[in-house]
């Protein structure tokens, strides 16, 4: 349904006024169409805020963090502030077009980060996420929501949400946005200001191409082949990134695992895995919530530009422990949080494990708990593994006593290593769902 906001006093205002106005400074959000670009609605031919456009001692302006370029299908967060010093109330709409077509070709997609923002298609349908518009009505407008609007906050409004660029081919995309710096005088439109504002992007050139090397996507855990859904994956092959980083706070959507760093994303049979590290050798993501077993493909893209797709084998399960620096010891703790090993591994920092003592190990690929692990997301409390685990020392059995995911892609169990425990290096290993981790792991035992 097409938001209906106008009245007839101001249709009739629209008309017969003398100064021109513009349809555009709801509190609840414009209708489409009120951006200033070809085909939208003029500021002489709509009517509520009343004003000359950019006549004020204020502005509208797009922030872009790469510059006035774009890296075809590479998404990339954008910034619309709208500055007045007299102003106490904010509002803005927005709309991406090709160059090639201002007038009615759409380019990319636009995401809302918070409650600030909202997505209109031309014909007044709201969308969200992936959505698109009809094709029958293409063009996306993204714009203030009555929280959005931050009445009585002074001097500037600025507005934050993310925008998918079109793919390769597409030319250089318009942005057309008009912003309201309002006085926030209530029942009064008089004393608003308008001002509008047009930015270029231009593509980038693509740059060099990633490859994934041979045998170069891995359990993170154990670094042998095959993987589960909500695992940590190793892949090693050159030119994957531009740079070495891992993921920070800022790179979240609220409790939303990123899915690039820096141009660099992952796709695992065709969804996009979760980025935590990237270097041009090497990245550590974890893969996505997916039923799907057997062979599937991955593929890394770095802007835009894809590598070839790899085959590897997904599993229902696939365990592994984790382990220290060195290929050998697990990555364990005692109960109280302090690192487990031999007191040569880190001096002052691990001692052995002793018989009886309940340690905790970390590992991933576990498979599914209760309740469900979300997808690609910061889990709220940690959930019990559905399906039983065991773990054996040598050829002792140790008493689990906890078995489950305590955060994202980590599982942990904690288990009682068994009185009979000889001294030394003593491989564990765990099993669920008839799959076991790694042989080769290994924890020190001192009675």
């Amino acid at each position: 349904m097409r938001k209906q906001r106008k009245t007839i006093f101001l249709r009739a205002l629209a008309v017969l006024a003398a100064t021109p106005v513009l349809m555009f400074g709801f509190a609840g959000g414009p209708d489409p169409k009120n951006t200033g670009a070809p085909g939208d609605t003029t500021c002489a031919q709509a009517g509520c805020h009343v004003g000359t456009p950019n006549t004020g001692p204020g502005s509208i302006t797009i922030t872009f963090p790469g510059g006035l370029t774009y890296t075809p299908g590479v998404k990339q967060r954008v910034s619309v502030t709208v500055a007045d010093p007299t102003a106490r109330r904010w509002g803005f709409q927005m709309s991406a077009r090709l160059a090639s077509n201002e007038r009615s070709a759409q380019a990319g997609h636009f995401n809302t980060l918070d409650t600030n923002t909202q997505i209109f298609c031309e014909d007044g349908l709201p969308i969200s996420g992936a959505q698109a518009c009809r094709a029958a009505a293409p063009l996306e407008f993204i714009e203030h929501t009555e929280s959005g609007t931050r009445r009585g906050q002074a001097n500037s409004g600025t507005f934050e949400f993310e925008w998918t660029p079109p793919a390769a081919g597409a030319g250089n995309v318009s942005f057309f946005a008009a912003g309201n710096a309002a006085n926030n005088n209530a029942n009064s439109d008089s004393g608003d200001r308008i001002y509008t504002t047009k930015v270029t992007l231009t593509p980038a050139a693509a740059g060099p191409k990633p490859s994934i090397g041979a045998g170069g996507v891995v359990n993170g855990g154990s670094f042998q082949a095959g993987f589960a859904q909500n695992t940590w994956v190793t892949i090693k092959g050159s030119d994957l990134a531009s740079g070495t980083r891992i993921w920070v706070g800022s790179d979240f959507v609220g409790n939303k695992l990123p899915t690039a760093l820096d141009g660099t994303a992952v796709n695992i049979n065709g969804k996009p895995a979760y980025v935590y590290f990237i270097s041009p050798t090497q990245l550590n993501v974890l893969s996505p919530v997916d039923t799907a077993t057997g062979n599937v493909s991955v593929e890394v893209v770095r802007d835009g530009v894809k590598s070839d797709a790899v085959t590897t084998v997904k599993n229902a399960f696939s365990p592994a422990l984790f382990i220290f620096n060195n290929d050998k010891y697990i990555a364990a703790t005692h109960a109280n949080g302090s690192f487990l090993g031999p007191t040569t591994l880190f001096a002052g920092l691990t001692t052995p494990a002793k018989p009886g003592e309940v340690i905790v190990l970390y590992g991933t690929g576990f498979g599914p708990t209760d309740p469900d692990f979300p997808d690609g997301q910061i889990i709220p409390a940690p959930g019990l593994l559905r399906n039983t685990v065991t773990v054996t020392f040598g050829s002792l059995a140790g008493e689990v006593q906890f078995a489950g995911q305590t955060a994202t892609g980590l599982y942990q169990i904690n288990v009682k290593v068994p009185d009979a425990a000889p001294d030394g290096d003593i491989p564990v290993t765990a099993t669920v769902g008839g799959v076991q981790t790694q042989s080769s792991a290994l924890i020190s035992v001192q009675k």
